[in-house]
């Protein structure tokens, strides 16, 4: 063979090396897909779950349109985000909205926080941002104040982190927030049913998974394969369900976690908001020291003498009910020898320096026993410190409102004076809330310089209280839910409240707070029906606060403000009436009610003149509503009548008689009208 040939033969055995990288090409393609698999298939489950609406809608901020009118609204159910429904109550936000576009002359709060920034135990008007926005109205009547309460139950600093950012796309001109203790029991705490204990990194990334829905499906799952028995003697609180580790002691690692969590929290809400230029106050902290006992009382770890220590407890709990409080104290003082961790020894302590008439000492222990209790839903001392620790660093004020509580307390130990149960104040202890945030906002020259702060317009406490419209039926709301809550555990027993004494009113509230409870009744209905139940009585002051407080909450529903127009009418309060009427006209521009009862109070007053054009206006818009009856109709066909009599214009007051009468045969007093125009009239002269 030549060497010709052999270089063909050895040619022709080659074929097989071209194909090589098609071979690579299908074995890469297979491997991606293989690995692209799994991706597509979540994908396209995310995509599925999305399409059919799984877990609801948890954006904070929702665009609405009502009327052709948008507007914007905090989402109620955005605490879905938290929780698995399956599990627990899902707290709801408070759904406030606010106007999409905003004026030049708005100034636009967003207050944030837990169930105290969302004003528990009450529903409506009593809470600190809605004090606030009554007393900035008061102050700056030329100003429109959206004070809006993002405050939700059994949320905390990482929750309020979350929603920062989303609000910084609002618009903002001054964040309030008031935050802290539900460091340890608030969704994702250290020591809540949802923790996640891998530390803030692992948290920030989970909170960002969680908006997926597949995430979601997994979190219910697991939720409903833990799933407990119904709990003995009802459904749990929120409170009870939320309180995972139920003994932590001070600078345990659960302990140090939650306070350093809540420092990164809060120091990177403040970057987040400087950065946008937008203005903050933080509060610090109150909680009940003088009449709330620790929750739990844990001994010193490996303490062995502890029925030595029991039987010095119980000799000085007998002389502190026998009125030796002396006596006690020393009792109190030998246990203290043995264990001076267990938190009630220093609330039992606390109390009889406060019998003594020593409040200072007595103050530093009831401090002490609140630090050390082991159930921790009130936060310490050192939350506060750190508030005004990281608020220092970044320059921001801090609302000093434990200092106003302070003050304003018998002995400065706060209390039953302010408080309703552990951490929740009372129409009073949330007036001075709101007290500290508009002084600080003075002091740090927001709205306007400090030294330009109008308070010569305000109101001594008694009528702001009044201004805000916190009524017996919103304090009874309060009565219910705080018994609700301290009937179970880990209260020792239920506080029981009532919002009046007076047993027929006593039973008529209750019986409307549970229509309300049971959703029979929405909470704008129930306050009609209270204020109708007061009007029948003759009780038209009492009735006009129910239907003013509907207005505080609705300030753009045309409709309380006929009834509160009918109270002040009763009460003989004309002007006032009026200023309500024309309110009530300008918001139901094509509805009748509001022009006919304006009509009316003007011929009540014997101003034909100002009631022509607004009777007119009721006729116009009548077929606009099917709810303006033929009666009404005809009242004010012959109101009208009168008018035009009033002016001289005899034919055309006939014609709106005969209208009238043609609605409601045999009316006497259109038949009379009618008359007394044949009368003047003069004769036809129609052949």
């Amino acid at each position: 063979m030549t060497r010709h040939d052999r270089k063909k033969r050895h040619s022709a055995a080659m074929p097989a090396a071209p194909a090589a990288a098609p071979s690579r090409l299908r074995a890469g393609l297979f491997w991606a897909l293989l690995l692209l698999t799994p991706v597509l298939f979540f994908l396209l489950l995310e995509g599925g779950l999305r399409l059919f609406r799984y877990g609801g809608n948890d954006a904070l901020v929702l665009l609405r349109e009502d009327y052709g009118e948008r507007y914007y609204q905090i989402n109620r159910r955005v605490a879905q985000r938290y929780f698995s429904s399956d599990e627990v109550n899902v707290p709801d936000a408070r759904g406030e909205a606010f106007a999409f576009h905003k004026t030049p002359n708005t100034y636009r709060i967003f207050c944030l926080g837990g169930s105290t920034t969302a004003g528990w135990p009450y529903q409506q008007n009593a809470g600190f941002p809605s004090q606030l926005q009554a007393r900035l109205s008061l102050l700056f009547p030329e100003r429109n104040f959206e004070v809006i309460n993002v405050g939700i139950s059994a949320i905390n600093s990482y929750s309020v982190l979350d929603f920062t950012g989303e609000l910084l796309r609002y618009q903002p001109d001054l964040f309030l927030i008031y935050m802290g203790h539900n460091e340890f029991y608030g969704a994702l705490g250290a020591g809540s049913t949802r923790s996640i204990a891998l530390g803030r990194p692992f948290i920030k990334a989970y909170m960002r998974l969680e908006r997926l829905r597949l995430v979601q499906l997994l979190r219910n799952g697991a939720a409903q394969l833990r799933r407990k028995p119904p709990a003995a003697g009802g459904h749990e609180t929120l409170m009870e369900n939320m309180a995972g580790d139920r003994m932590i002691l001070p600078e345990s690692p659960r302990y140090r976690r939650a306070r350093a969590d809540f420092a990164a929290n809060l120091d990177e809400i403040l970057t987040r908001i400087a950065k946008k230029g937008v203005p903050v106050l933080v509060s610090t902290l109150v909680s009940n020291i003088a009449d709330q006992p620790p929750f739990e009382s844990p001994f010193s770890p490996n303490f062995s003498r502890q029925a030595e220590w029991r039987a010095l407890e119980e000799q000085g709990d007998r002389a502190l009910a026998g009125g030796e409080p002396a006596a006690a104290l020393a009792f109190y003082r030998q246990a203290a020898v043995l264990d001076s961790l267990p938190a009630m020894l220093s609330y039992k302590m606390g109390q009889c320096h406060r019998a003594r008439g020593d409040s200072l000492r007595a103050r530093r222990l009831l401090e002490r026993a609140r630090d050390l209790d082991g159930l921790r839903f009130r936060a310490s001392a050192e939350f506060n410190q750190v508030i005004r620790r990281v608020c220092a660093g970044k320059s921001v004020p801090v609302v000093e409102t434990e200092n106003h509580f302070i003050n304003a307390s018998p002995g400065g130990l706060i209390g039953w004076s302010l408080m309703h149960d552990h951490l929740h104040p009372n129409a009073f202890g949330y007036l001075l809330m709101a007290d500290a945030f508009c002084r600080t906002m003075a002091e740090a020259d927001l709205i306007v310089d400090s030294s330009a702060w109008p308070w010569n317009r305000d109101l001594p406490a008694e009528r702001l209280l009044e201004e805000a419209a916190i009524t017996p039926f919103e304090e009874e709301i309060a009565c219910q839910r705080i018994r609700a809550l301290t009937s179970r555990y880990p209260f020792r027993a239920p506080r029981l409240l009532q919002a009046v004494d007076e047993p027929e009113y006593a039973r008529m509230l209750q019986g409307a707070v549970q229509m309300l409870f049971q959703r029979k009744w929405s909470w704008n209905e129930a306050h009609y029906r209270v204020g109708d139940w007061l009007a029948e009585r003759g009780r038209h002051a009492e009735a006009a606060q129910e239907y003013r407080a509907v207005i505080r909450v609705m300030p753009g529903n045309y409709y309380p403000y006929l009834f509160l127009a009918n109270m002040l009418a009763l009460q003989g309060k004309g002007e006032a009436e009026e200023r309500i009427l024309l309110q009530a006209a300008a918001l139901s521009q094509n509805l009748p009610f509001a022009f006919a009862k304006l009509g009316v109070h003007y011929m009540g007053r014997n101003d034909g003149r100002k009631a022509r054009p607004v009777l007119e206006r009721a006729i116009a818009l009548a077929d606009n509503s099917r709810d303006f009856t033929p009666t009404d109709r005809s009242r004010v066909h012959y109101l009208l009548g009168v008018a035009l009599a009033q002016e001289g214009d005899y034919a055309a007051a006939e014609r709106e008689a005969e209208t009238a009468l043609q609605l409601a045969p045999g009316e006497a007093r259109i038949l009379n009208l009618l008359q007394q125009l044949a009368e003047v009239m003069p004769p036809s002269t129609n052949p």
